[in-house]
């Protein structure tokens, strides 16, 4: 079924690109960068509407690999209607791109409110934690962040082109899903400055990694930024965090849709986002400053407390609730009702036409901690999953990843075809050792999904970061999290969740530095994927210490580590530990790497014996290791 839906979407998209060439071609435009919009002549069964009068370039200079923007302006015939712009079913207005090597992109238009978001320097008043600790450093930017609107609301349209040259829009309107207007222009796109690699997708080979499109490995390195904590300055949080996890090497965060942050519809209605507009620009405005300082993110659509009267409860308030006006009678039916399952799916529609065209999304994460919710079934949760990824697939032109999250280690959903990757939570390590303990789980769920794990909340304490700050000042829990998330099988750095009230009022952001480094250079594609503790040869001449690691084709990636180091344990003996790797027989170049710092100690020259490659270490708490051939 996904295959043939997938098919005959895109031969309805090709030929609907070939005759938009083809009317191109004889109405010969101009070589202006945005033709003016040319009416199409619909069908004599349909009455056509004039809803849409003018389709215009917001984008001074469109440029590939960047988000450019178009403004439609509405006619008083749309005016005239009794719309909710945010329900595609009844009026959905679609731009399909073409480029100029023939790919095909279907992307909603948006209902917007223009605006400007600033922030008040002036304003002195202390802030509150908004689910979290506030920020009142003085060398921090502070201030009240206000959302100021600018015009009339109107409908846009966001693209982002893969390649320079003349695009094509084809622009469709419909009216309860039938065609009543079509405009059409086109517009050229200049060569793009952006280092480009294309979208995040799943390492096919292994399944254990993620890769961009042009082949290249993605580490994700980073923690949790679920929201924005500052009552006053608000997102300008997200612009402090990001500058810093930027500056220390780390490249990646989640960010919820919480109720208290960018909720669409925790406003007026369940359906209806007006009074919403103002934290879906502030959403903007987090995307934009995620590229400005190239953090990719997971955003997660839902959390759990919204459906939930019991765990973090949001029912009683929850717009979906049929108390507050909404179609739910309880908590539950959010998954199985046949109306807010179609209503949900516009929202989504929503979130795709605005925010699909950022280079920083690596996937859709559609619920926080699910198995937290009321009454909670998992069959019918998993077919809700199903339901929903599949259509994000079907709508998301650039084919982004979809997961979701449990509270634990396991769900039903990550069995679907159409969750991409799992998403462990765990906060059971107050007195392990992270790099002894995570590495078994990650690889048992790998086992048990085939899919890459990305363990996306851990830590030593679920309470508070007040309590993991006591128990943890210097982080080693922080630092130790990442390199057993990298090194352990997993498809990333493992990712503490107190970002707020343990990483920045202690300034731990240097935790992320060495390990940060270390993932840039690691290449995990390659023809053969082994585990260095599961390689049948290897060995490690103390027993007191741990190695992990892979075997990629001829190069090796090692981290070595003594098990009894751990954040309440860190009274540790350097020692000396000899090596032995089985591998092709050659001459290699060893590179030893500080963990704190990122920074090469070492460089040697080895080679095989009886195709082993044997060398030695000395560490007192871990060090890092890559081998490569000596030619590479």
């Amino acid at each position: 079924m996904m295959q043939l839906d997938a098919k005959y979407k895109r031969i309805y998209l090709i030929i609907l690109s070939i005759s938009f060439l083809l009317f191109l071609s004889s109405c010969k435009p101009s070589e202006t960068e945005v033709t003016d919009p040319t009416e199409t002549i619909i069908p004599t069964e349909v009455t056509p509407m004039n809803l849409i009068s003018q389709i215009n370039l917001v984008t001074e200079h469109p440029k590939a690999y960047e988000k450019i923007e178009f403004e439609l302006t509405d006619t008083e015939t749309f005016k005239s209607l009794e719309t909710n712009p945010f329900d595609y079913r009844d009026v959905h207005i679609q731009g399909v791109f073409t480029s100029p090597s023939g790919e095909v992109y279907a992307i909603p238009a948006f209902w917007y409110q223009d605006y400007e978001i600033v922030l008040n320097t002036s304003w002195t008043a202390p802030p509150n934690g908004i689910s979290g600790r506030a920020s009142t450093n003085p060398d921090e930017p502070q201030g009240l962040e206000m959302v100021n609107y600018i015009g009339d609301p109107h409908y846009r349209l966001r693209y982002l082109p893969e390649e320079a040259g003349l695009h094509t829009l084809h622009l469709e309107v419909k009216k309860e899903g039938v065609i009543v207007q079509i405009l059409q222009t086109s517009v050229t796109i200049d060569e793009g400055t952006k280092d480009y690699k294309g979208v995040i997708k799943v390492e096919e080979t292994h399944k254990r990694n993620f890769v961009f499109e042009d082949g290249s490995t993605f580490m994700p390195v980073g923690q949790n930024n679920a929201w924005y904590t500052s009552s006053t300055r608000q997102t300008e949080d997200y612009r402090v965090w990001f500058e810093l996890m930027h500056d220390n090497f780390a490249n990646f965060t989640r960010i919820w849709m919480g109720t208290w942050s960018f909720a669409l519809h925790w406003g007026n209605a369940h359906d209806d986002f007006t009074s919403r507009l103002n934290q879906a620009a502030r959403l903007d405005k987090v995307f934009d400053l995620a590229a400005e300082y190239d953090i990719y993110f997971m955003l997660a659509l839902l959390n759990h407390g919204q459906f939930s009267a019991i765990v973090n409860p949001q029912w009683a308030s929850n717009p979906w609730n049929e108390a507050n006006g909404g179609p739910l009678s309880y908590p539950s039916q959010f998954f199985s009702h046949l109306g807010a399952k179609e209503t949900y799916k516009q929202q989504l529609l929503y979130i795709l036409g605005r925010y699909g065209y950022s280079t920083q999304v690596m996937a859709w994460e559609l619920f926080n901690e699910v198995d937290w919710t009321d009454n909670f079934n998992s069959a019918i949760v998993y077919m809700w999953h199903s339901e929903m990824s599949q259509f994000i697939k079907e709508n998301d032109p650039y084919n982004r990843m979809v997961t979701t999250s449990y509270k634990g280690h396991t769900g039903g959903a990550y069995q679907s075809p159409w969750i991409d990757f799992a998403n462990p939570h765990s906060y059971d390590y107050t007195s392990k050792n992270i790099m002894v303990h995570l590495p078994p789980v990650l690889n048992n769920l790998f086992t048990q999904y085939n899919k890459p794990i990305l363990q996306s909340e851990i830590g030593i304490n679920w309470r508070n970061g007040t309590d993991t700050t006591a128990a943890d000042p210097t982080g080693i829990s922080l630092k130790q999290a990442q390199w057993a998330g990298i090194m352990g099988g997993g498809a990333g750095a493992a990712m503490n969740w107190w970002w707020d009230s343990w990483v920045h009022p202690n300034n731990l952001y240097y935790r992320f530095i060495g390990v940060g480094k270390y993932a840039q250079q690691m290449d995990m594609v390659g023809d053969y994927y082994d585990r260095l503790p599961a390689l049948p040869g290897v060995h490690v001449s103390n027993s007191q210490t741990g190695l992990l690691g892979y075997r990629i084709d001829n190069r090796v990636y090692g981290y070595a580590f003594d098990n009894n180091w751990r954040h309440n344990y860190t009274t540790i003996n350097q020692k000396n530990v000899t090596y032995r790797i089985p591998i092709t027989t050659g001459a290699y170049s060893l590179s030893i790497y500080n963990t704190d710092s990122g920074e090469i100690i070492e460089t040697r020259t080895i080679s095989t014996f009886n195709d082993f490659l044997e060398f030695d270490l000395t560490f007192t708490e871990d060090i890092a290791f890559i081998i490569v051939e000596d030619n590479q």
